[in-house]
């Protein structure tokens, strides 16, 4: 199966967030080409914020959640969860657009380690269709990746969770289980590189994330 690698332009570190008072209910966020700083990234993770990801290949990093998804943190199954909103569906290509994934530390290639993806003539693929994607130190390439049987559909909030248990990957789209395979590999990736939400180039949204590892 072919690898994918390629390099994304330059990105202006910059993000603009829209407040409001009440902490518990912040407004939604457009992001602008850049990206964001931990403690914005780890709102979203408390589910406290919507991100909208408008101009391509914006993005958020969370250093924190790299951390906590590697081999350093004794961590051997995760799960990740979240709602997701593709505003535009992409024309066929042979990249993945990645909405969530953990990306080397240049920061400027496809995700190396893992990523949750939409992907729209990459793979096979005959319609847009959301995919994970979890190497084994390698490139990310087709053979490591899960994928759904259900197309996507624009502008439709979709819940797409993703679980490894340290010996099988699966992929749920809206609570049903859509793939899943044996991955016998016993660790999460050893680096420490940041989790990206966004640098796609597609636009999209991402709601109620939950990233969660622990050891069995």
């Amino acid at each position: 199966m072919r690898n994918f690698s390629y390099i994304l332009p330059l990105l202006a570190m910059q993000l603009a967030l829209l407040s409001c008072t009440n902490p518990a209910k912040t407004a939604p966020a457009a992001l602008a080409a850049g990206g964001g700083t931990s403690e914005e990234t780890n709102a979203l993770a408390h589910n406290q914020t919507v991100l909208s990801f408008e101009t391509p290949y914006s993005f958020v990093m969370s250093e924190k959640h790299g951390k906590k998804f590697s081999a350093t943190a004794a961590a051997v199954s995760f799960e990740i969860n979240a709602l997701v909103k593709i505003d535009s569906l992409p024309q066929k290509s042979e990249f993945p657009h990645n909405l969530i994934g953990k990306f080397s530390a240049d920061s400027s290639s496809l995700p190396a380690e893992f990523s949750l993806a939409l992907l729209n003539g990459a793979c096979g693929t005959k319609a847009p269709v959301f995919a994970f994607f979890l190497t084994e130190g390698a490139t990310i390439a087709c053979e490591h990746a899960v994928l759904s049987s259900k197309p996507v559909e624009a502008g439709t909030w979709t819940f797409i969770g993703v679980k490894w248990d340290g010996r099988y990957l699966t992929l749920y789209q809206d609570g049903v289980p859509m793939a899943k395979e044996e991955r016998i590999f016993a660790v999460l990736p050893l680096s420490e590189s940041p989790i990206y939400f966004g640098k796609s180039g597609i636009p999209f949204a991402i709601d109620k994330l939950s990233l969660n590892t622990e050891a069995l």
